[in-house]
């Protein structure tokens, strides 16, 4: 007898229904297994959304629920629902400002709901100045949100955002400061170097402004000026952790680690700033100063901000920058320049490829020929070049074919140049560096089949490919 199966579909309102029942059993951990696969299967219900946030703060993970929380409130377009729950989160996690003056923002954008009592019975306020309470309100939300935003690299949403504030508010100094460090980090040093020459102006003592403009100098290469800002920094004491998690931050990125940390545990000690960033920042300081295993520990804690590849943690980074060393002084100092240039694609194909940045190994490029030079360009700054980037082509097919001994490396360089010199056609790279390898056994048994299939391309052009060689 045929029976028709009825599926039974466990929809997002099955999960909640479900996350409820477990929370009224106290099964915490049960209820937000359940209430997290209702959010994931319907991420626009914010009612599903703010019970999994709710239950995670409750779990003392209240700095991963308000990450969710804002990043749904930057989605959903600023609703103004989400004053209302990120206050309630702040309440959850004990923090009676933000709850407060989000709070206070939810009130200006729905008057009617009745949470302005709310607010006053449980905060036992009596508001005498409502305007400056909701300008306060506007003034702190917007602090926060920016920074939100700005930490998770998300920079042009952040100066949008500073759009939305009203201009009074916006054209306060720390509104000002932000916009300087947006524009910073997006490279537009002029308009940052003209907002923080006005607010330093105004004060000369501002670590907002000192920290930005350090880091503009460091960036533009201003040696000098650089140096005189740094000195600022290491030496003034920050008054309060707002002014800690800035200049510490920025002497992370300086590398001045010791200093930055001596800033930034603190911070993490009261769970004021934890962040991101903090824990980033955190992860290589105490790694730089010995504390290995408290650097491991903030890398994993980051995870639940923003999953980051282990390659970039500072320890693989150090890795990274031994490597750049020792290719340095095997290749970058030997008398051939085919060496050289093999030395420098090397360095190139070091993950990750941004160890480089601040590199002593500069040095001793800006001390290599033009022709090297201006391979780097070519490998690091993009710059279009015919010779080099098919030289360079080249060594990336052999790569992929598996290729990577030395001295099949620097076979195909000496064969292309010489080839290049004899104003050879270069039509097929991978022919070519095919047929260098070809005449380069060394004892394997290279058959043209093989490199046909290695290096993706015919017989034909691997015969022809021959022939020039044998020619040269």
């Amino acid at each position: 007898m045929n029976r028709k199966v009825i599926p039974f579909d466990q929809n997002g309102e099955f999960h909640f229904n479900q996350g409820l029942k477990k929370t009224e059993q106290n099964k915490k951990q049960a209820a937000l297994k359940s209430f997290h696969k209702a959010f994931e299967l319907d991420q626009n219900n914010l009612a599903y959304l703010s019970q999994y946030a709710y239950l995670l703060a409750e779990n003392g993970r209240g700095a991963e629920a308000e990450h969710i929380l804002i990043n749904a409130f930057i989605q959903h377009q600023y609703d103004a629902e989400f004053y209302f729950i990120l206050s309630q989160l702040y309440i959850i996690m004990n923090d009676p400002n933000k709850a407060f003056l989000f709070g206070v923002q939810y009130v200006q954008h729905e008057p009617e709901s009745g949470y302005d009592e709310e607010l006053e019975q449980m905060f036992e306020v009596s508001i005498q100045d409502e305007d400056e309470v909701e300008r306060e309100a506007v003034r702190f939300t917007g602090q926060h949100l920016f920074q939100h935003l700005f930490m998770n690299a998300r920079i042009e949403e952040a100066l949008d955002f500073l759009s939305t504030i009203p201009e009074s508010i916006r054209e306060e100094r720390e509104f000002r400061n932000q916009k300087a460090m947006a524009a910073l980090f997006l490279n537009r040093y002029e308009e940052a170097h003209e907002l923080l020459e006005q607010l330093l102006k105004e004060d000369r003592t501002d670590m907002h402004a000192l920290s930005h403009m350090t880091l503009l100098y460091y960036h533009t290469g201003e040696e000098e000026k650089y140096r005189t800002f740094l000195k600022k920094l290491e030496v003034v004491q920050p008054l309060d952790d707002d002014d800690r998690f800035k200049v510490g931050l920025v002497l992370n990125f300086l590398q001045q680690y010791e200093r930055s940390y001596e800033l930034l545990f603190p911070l993490y000690k009261k769970q004021a700033f934890v962040s991101f960033q903090l824990l980033h920042a955190l992860s290589h300081a105490s790694y730089h100063i010995g504390h290995d295993e408290e650097a491991r520990m903030f890398w994993e804690r980051m995870q639940t901000f923003h999953q980051v590849n282990e390659m970039y943690s500072p320890w693989k980074r150090q890795e990274a920058a031994q490597r750049i060393a020792d290719l340095e002084a095997f290749y970058l100092k030997d008398d051939d320049p085919y060496v050289r240039l093999l030395g420098l694609y090397k360095i190139y194909n070091v993950v990750p490829r941004d160890a480089i940045l601040g590199h002593e190994v500069w040095e001793t490029i800006e001390a290599l020929e033009d022709y090297e030079k201006l391979y780097i360009s070519f490998l690091f700054q993009g710059l279009k070049l015919v010779r080099l980037g098919r030289m360079h082509k080249g060594l990336e097919a052999m790569r992929r074919a598996g290729y990577e001994e030395e001295e099949d490396q620097l076979a195909w360089i000496e064969t292309f140049h010489a080839l290049y010199e004899s104003k050879v056609e270069l039509e097929d790279i991978n022919a070519f560096a095919a047929a260098t390898l070809y005449f380069h056994q060394r004892g394997r048994k290279l058959t043209k089949k093989a490199l046909v299939d290695g290096f993706d391309t015919t017989l034909y052009r691997l015969n022809k490919a021959l022939e020039k060689v044998k020619q040269i």
